[in-house]
């Protein structure tokens, strides 16, 4: 079974992948498409759950994005609550490689994240080693953000461990603070 430390790191790093607004989503190509740095700049808000499919439990958080873009390279400081009360604070930086794709570092970021749009939405896929009482545990998180139908940015991270799903975290962003 997985400690609350790790339950809690999972959510951590499951939320800080997942990172869209809601509103000015329109592109020349689709009204629907999400381009990173259009859409992740400026504050919006997410609010969402991690769910340990090993244990079932859940474990809420909300999160306070800031995009910055300069150039090819978008910043985002995402700061999280827990439902818990636990508060941390994670950065991502990705920069344009091409039409479509980028690369992208964090703190807890094996190496670097592999970013495409695919169709509508965007992939995420990156590994994280996360601490825990017995020593770092290298899972692998798969991400996609997408709008929903009805026009909600959504985010939906499986978190796996040698190829074995362990959790998922489900969010949805918007401009607005969540009540």
């Amino acid at each position: 079974m997985f400690s609350r430390r790790l339950l809690g790191a999972l959510s951590l790093a499951g939320l800080v992948s997942a990172c869209a607004t809601v509103p000015d989503f329109g592109s020349s190509q689709s009204p629907r498409g999400i381009v990173l740095e259009r859409d992740f700049a400026g504050r919006s808000y997410a609010k969402g759950v991690f769910t340990n499919t090993v244990t079932g439990s859940r474990r809420g958080l909300t999160v306070v994005l800031d995009g910055r873009v300069r150039g090819e390279t978008l910043t985002l400081r995402e700061a999280f609550t827990y439902s818990d009360g636990e508060k941390d604070v994670k950065t991502w930086t990705f920069t344009r490689t091409g039409p479509g794709r980028y690369s992208g570092t964090r703190e807890d970021v094996v190496g670097e994240a592999t970013i495409r749009q695919e169709g509508q939405g965007v992939r995420l896929s990156y590994d994280v080693d996360l601490p825990t009482t017995a020593g770092a545990v290298r899972v692998h998180f798969e991400d996609v953000i997408e709008r929903n139908a009805e026009g909600v940015v959504v985010n939906r991270a499986i978190v796996s461990k040698l190829g074995v799903p362990i959790g998922h975290v489900d969010l949805a962003f918007s401009r607005q603070r969540p009540q």
